[in-house]
């Protein structure tokens, strides 16, 4: 006679990874270990543990398949200082390992890169969704297409998340170029389906997430996760 008990399967353990700039490179702790990195310790966060990645894994159980982000990047190709446009998330997209879960977060630089003057010199370009040119993939929009058209096709098993910062680049460029970039950005992931987490009130030290802005970050993307996730 079979026995009516069945052992259940083992839940499928979630492998994510991140592809982002400053806001989530610190030192020892992305892939390719090369990439530069933000001297967190400056302004307090004095361990990986702090850091946003670090606690959505500890709260949801998740494991970090790799985290590609390189501080001063750019989502778009244009080389704003004969360096970071080698650098891109064009540049990294191809190097996420295999995860079930894609954060990107990014944008930030895109928006706020200046010239001498501190005027922003970063084309924001057209909406374009096809046949991308190599002048196109040094503005935002196209570059910002392209790279979800790519992570689509990619990693077809992985959900997608754009982190957006609602304060983007505040201080630092006026509320006109700022609501451009975010109108854009909303516009561009409704268009293929990329969920979009707006992260609002992010405390910072020096244009960058401190220990509290790192905390408020982890906290509001655990929240969209248990609404899609259950975690």
């Amino acid at each position: 006679m079979m026995s009516a008990c069945v052992k259940p399967d083992k839940p499928k353990e979630i492998h994510f990874s991140v592809l982002g700039d400053s806001y989530s490179a610190y030192e020892g702790f992305v892939d390719p270990e090369t990439n530069d990195v933000y001297p967190y310790e400056n302004i307090g966060v004095k361990s990986a543990e702090q850091m946003w990645w670090h606690k959505v894994a500890t709260k949801t159980g998740w494991s970090m398949e790799k985290n590609n982000s390189f501080s001063g990047s750019l989502v778009c190709n244009f080389d704003y200082v004969h360096y970071y446009g080698s650098y891109s998330f064009l540049r990294r997209m191809n190097d996420l390992g295999s995860p079930d879960v894609i954060f990107i977060f990014g944008a930030t630089n895109d928006a706020c890169a200046h010239n001498g003057d501190y005027v922003p010199i970063v084309p924001i370009g057209d909406y374009v969704y096809a046949d991308w040119t190599e002048e196109q993939l040094c503005t935002f929009r196209p570059a910002l297409a392209y790279l979800f058209e790519y992570l689509n096709q990619m990693y077809p098993q992985a959900e997608l998340y754009f982190l957006l910062d609602m304060d983007l680049g505040s201080g630092s460029i006026d509320v006109d170029r700022r609501d451009l970039f975010i109108g854009s950005i909303h516009r561009i992931a409704s268009y293929y389906k990329v969920k979009c987490i707006d992260l609002e009130g992010i405390q910072k030290s020096q244009w960058h997430p401190n220990v509290e802005g790192q905390e408020t970050i982890a906290r509001q993307v655990i929240e969209a996760l248990q609404i899609d996730f259950n975690v």
